[in-house]
């Protein structure tokens, strides 16, 4: 095509041709403060998620009817919590194997698992650990069984919580001697106007993090040696297996 004839061709564009270029060009523009608009509306829903723990990995656990205002979730790391629990009722060696139901196991720590207790809106920061019994000295367990032991504190993290010195050392793969209180449907945690069965989390949790475990530890035999002056010498899980047997056969 000539140059004339181009330049011709250019000036016959039809007006409302025109028009329609500058509406569509308006309507490009006016897209992209909506879909800012949007990615702002976005980033809130996601932040308040975020806030709520429902993009960190929490699972929500499913209670019975037995519990009442509470939610429980799992958390994918512990927390960093301190604070004090309570004061350890006073018991003698013999007390602590009568005053409650409890089963008496060796096994291995094979799982950890964190949980937040929300109780009407005050949190609770526990944990679920998970045991591979090896030897059963007292209860309904068989070697093999996995015993699942709710613990008053979590586990693996930098806080601290007092009366739980023994149980935050443990860690996946630390051995020991548990002496877990057996829950059933009348075990019940409650506070600011919540109800937690505490089945619904374990069958199996300890009275405190102190005096109801015996565990292996880098540094060597771990547990109160106050509260049981006649095992205070022992150096070997060995050692706690035959004090006990020696309490059971007391006791009875």
């Amino acid at each position: 095509m000539k140059a004339e004839k181009l330049i011709d061709a250019i000036g016959e564009v039809r007006e409302e041709y025109v028009l329609d270029a500058e509406v569509s060009e308006r309507r490009r523009w006016r897209v992209w403060p909506a879909l800012a608009a949007a990615a702002a509306c976005l980033a809130v829903v996601l932040g308040t998620l975020a806030w709520s723990g429902a993009l960190h990995g929490q699972r929500e656990y499913k209670l019975s009817g037995r519990s009442q205002n509470v939610r429980v979730f799992e958390l994918r790391k512990p927390p960093e919590v301190g604070h004090d629990v309570y004061s350890l009722i006073p018991l003698t060696q013999e007390q602590i194997f009568t005053e409650w139901d409890t089963a008496i196991f060796r096994g291995t720590v094979t799982g950890i698992r964190n949980i937040e207790v929300d109780m009407n809106g005050e949190s609770f920061y526990w944990s679920l650990v998970s045991v591979e019994v090896k030897s059963v000295l007292r209860g309904d367990l068989q070697p093999g069984d996995t015993a699942v032991i709710r613990a008053e504190t979590p586990l693996g993290g930098e806080g601290w919580v007092e009366d739980q010195e023994v149980v935050s050392q443990i860690r996946m793969g630390t051995e020991g001697i548990f002496m877990p209180q057996v829950y059933d449907g009348e075990s019940m945690f409650g506070a600011n106007g919540a109800w937690l069965c505490l089945r619904d989390l374990s069958p199996y949790g300890l009275a405190d993090g102190v005096r109801w475990l015996f565990l292996e530890t880098p540094e060597g035999l771990a547990f109160d040696r106050p509260a049981f002056p006649s095992a205070s010498g022992a150096e070997t899980l060995e050692d706690i297996e035959a004090y006990i047997g020696r309490m059971l056969e007391r006791t009875a």
